[in-house]
């Protein structure tokens, strides 16, 4: 393998692995520090270089099984540990997909030369490329992490865990099956044209099926809490109506006291007032007490 090649193939390699140990941190709402992102991407970069040429594309399952290893230290469900690095897989091919057409299908970047010894236009180009994929990788999976845990959208993630976790399986599964088909064929523009419009098209069917599904759990929400408002009013509706019902009733009786008492007061009936007044005065004085 000549130098340059060697070179390409170990500044693309590093490159994305350091985006892919990147987002997985953003997604996972950074519980790694700066010096372990910096570390593990080092560290990884040099494990995924070497396997890369072994197994190629297979290298990839060593650091997705890496990093859910190191979710899993942070006390994250397993469940999270796997689905992290297949989200941040899948970003990361469609960030990739999209880059190559823009800087190479439309800038014609790989058409510049440039030589500057050692650094020939194929490397420079591949070095701009790659802090332009860091770039985006950092700015899609801060997006892409605060959608997640935008309210709404969390709550139906958390609903519909397992869905969204087989969806994601599934479809990283798809598009490696693409790529690998696409490298047999030596990466050819027509089919990377064509990987790269189905990569985004099952993307945007994945976030618009996750739109959908939050504004029809908002609108449950909103559902249930006029439910509960309505049945709050209906208690609180038959509560005055009791109260006004004793209320009606206790002025019915102190009217009847009053008419009894002023009664006995001017029959100057005292033996018949005390005698009431121990009946009936006397015993509303001990129930209240």
């Amino acid at each position: 393998m000549e130098l340059e090649t060697l070179l390409l193939t170990v500044i693309i390699i590093v490159n994305q692995i350091y985006c892919i140990v990147l987002s997985v941190n953003i997604l996972s709402n950074k519980v790694f520090t700066k010096r372990f992102v910096f570390f593990a991407g080092t560290i990884l970069g040099v494990c995924g270089t070497v396997l890369f040429f072994y197994v190629e594309y297979y290298s990839l399952v060593f650091i997705a099984g890496i990093l859910a290893l190191a979710l899993r230290t942070k006390n994250k469900h397993w469940l999270v540990c796997i689905v992290t690095p297949l989200l941040t897989f899948l970003l990361l091919v469609v960030i990739t997909y999209l880059m190559d057409t823009f800087l190479i299908g439309l800038l014609r970047l790989d058409d510049r030369t440039w030589d500057y010894g050692i650094l020939t236009s194929s490397i420079l180009t591949s070095i701009l490329y790659g802090v332009v994929l860091l770039i985006l990788t950092y700015a899609v999976s801060t997006g892409v992490s605060r959608l997640i845990r935008n309210t709404s959208y969390r709550a139906v993630i958390n609903k519909n865990v397992y869905l969204f976790s087989s969806i994601l399986i599934i479809t990283v599964i798809i598009i490696y099956s693409f790529i690998y088909v696409e490298s047999l064929y030596q990466f050819p523009n027509e089919i990377i044209f064509f990987n790269g419009i189905l990569f985004i098209t099952l993307l945007t069917m994945i976030v618009v099926t996750t739109a959908i599904l939050a504004k029809i759990h908002q609108r449950r929400v909103e559902i249930e809490k006029q439910e509960i408002e309505q049945e709050q009013l209906a208690k609180y509706t038959v509560a005055l109506e009791k109260l006004s019902d004793e209320m009606s009733d206790f002025r019915h009786d102190y009217i009847n006291i009053l008419a009894s008492l002023h009664g006995y007061i001017v029959a100057s009936e005292k033996e018949l007032l005390e005698e009431y007044f121990k009946s009936t005065i006397k015993p509303l004085l001990k129930n209240n007490n």
